[in-house]
């Protein structure tokens, strides 16, 4: 059996893998990187992605050039499920190449010093007295032990180190559900008939979008929960209703992402879980790359101090669970509440509030894509209020819609103080799961 040191030891080379060693590797520390497929592949099951101009410099990445950067689109429409009275969302994406961007993310680290394993399958923890001191990998047939006095677990959404850890280490080890992962199918299409729409296209009510691909080309996307076969329907139904213009196809490719709460802590003894396998994803969009790039900002800052200190405990690492759950957390927390109430808005109802201004206003995403949360104030709570009764009595939107909306507003908003209160320490959380847990409990409900 053959062993190898490290300082850090890093599960999946994606995005928020390599990112993380790459902070770690240029603060110093000696950085082991573990990676299933082969440097070069990672991000070719998707390919083209899109990415938050504003994030480049929040997380200190240099823009993107050359073949990596497909174009750059100051804003986009959001679409009602019928008609054409769509909202312009004025944001800047850039749309890029999902696997230039993570080889770049990639030569960052290793040029920082960081040392990346490819083809190199992860197998089990290696643990001692609570206390998780490594990992041991399957490479080139050969078991490999890294001893490291922190992992981090950075494997997407199959969270592999996460799940395979005794329940009592402190974090909850039940693998993702079906129902909890959006499944995203993505159709290049190229040659398509005029006309189409143009630039960045978002269709909320369908979870669907047309964006740009490779020159006037476009990529018709969906995710949908549960199954592959019910993001296939869904898109089969959408292209019936928006979009029979003749096209070509030029491929196919599918891959998912998470859409639930992340677990309620992040760390363990000696462990760290970041990015899509801690379920960082935004909840308005099923995106997780820029989103993920918090968590590891946050833990790579904890992280350095807990090696300087010599202290790789629970406690130790605690603080990345209060820096991130306290700010962005909160906000995921309150907007993924509503989802489950959302869902149940008939197509009317939907198409009412985009006539309304209510809800889907492009002012509001706007600001829900920059800051993840609305800033509201009591003149426009009122007369959001006064919109949404209008509905009601003229026939535009349900009662219980009404009652629906109304419902969650407050349990989001419940949900988000509590995260904005996380415990200090992890002596507290079980009171505060107890606070916690039956508010999610009740935003499932409203979803019923």
């Amino acid at each position: 059996m053959s062993e190898i040191r490290a300082d850090v030891v890093v599960v999946g080379a994606a995005t928020a893998g390599s990112y993380f060693a790459w902070r770690m590797a240029e603060k110093g520390f000696n950085v082991v990187v573990v990676e299933e497929k082969k440097l070069g592949t990672l991000g070719e099951h998707i390919d083209i992605f899109h990415f938050d101009e504003i994030r480049f410099k929040q997380f200190g990445i240099p823009p993107p050039k050359g073949e990596e950067l497909v174009g750059k689109y100051k804003d986009g429409k959001m679409w009602p499920p019928d008609g054409d009275n769509y909202k312009v969302v004025n944001y800047t994406f850039c749309v890029m190449r999902l696997p230039l961007f993570t080889s770049r993310l990639n030569r960052y680290a290793m040029d920082a010093g960081a040392k990346i394993l490819d083809k190199t399958r992860y197998v089990a923890p290696i643990i001692k007295k609570e206390t998780l001191n490594g990992i041991r990998v399957k490479r080139n047939s050969e078991s490999l032990d890294i001893i490291a006095p922190i992992t981090v677990d950075a494997s997407g959404l199959r969270s592999v180190v996460r799940v395979s850890l005794p329940d009592k280490m402190g974090v909850e080890t039940d693998p993702i559900k079906p129902e909890d992962t959006l499944h995203v199918i993505l159709e290049y299409w190229d040659e398509i008939e005029e006309p189409f729409p143009k630039g960045l296209n978002f269709y909320p009510f369908h979870k669907t979008f047309f964006n740009p691909s490779y020159g006037e080309g476009a990529i018709l996307g969906v995710g949908q929960p549960v199954s592959f076969d019910n993001s296939r329907k869904v898109m089969e139904e959408f292209k019936k209703e928006r979009f029979q213009q003749k096209h070509k196809l030029v491929k196919t490719c599918q891959g998912w992402t998470p859409f639930r709460r992340p677990p309620y802590s992040l760390v363990a003894n000696g462990f760290m879980v970041v990015g899509d396998a801690a379920f960082t994803t935004k909840p308005f969009s099923g995106e997780g790359v820029s989103s993920g790039f918090t968590g590891c900002k946050i833990a790579s800052e904890i992280a350095a101090q807990a090696l300087e200190k010599g202290d790789f405990s629970k406690e130790s690492l605690w603080e990345y669970n209060v820096g991130y759950f306290t700010d962005q957390g909160a906000k995921f927390a309150a907007l993924m509440a509503q989802l489950p109430a959302a869902a149940t808005l008939t197509r009317s109802d939907v198409n009412y509030l985009f006539d309304a201004d209510v809800v889907f206003n492009g002012e509001d995403f706007s600001q829900i894509n920059r800051d993840f949360e609305v800033k509201s104030s009591l003149g426009k709570t009122l007369g959001i209020l006064g919109k949404l009764l209008t509905g009601v009595i003229e026939g535009g939107l349900r009662r219980e819609s009404l009652r629906k909306l109304i419902a969650v507003q407050r349990l989001s908003s419940k949900l988000r103080k509590l995260y904005e209160n996380y415990p200090k320490n992890p002596q507290k959380i079980d009171k505060w799961i107890k606070k916690v847990e039956p508010l999610w409990r009740e935003s499932k409900k409203l979803g019923g």
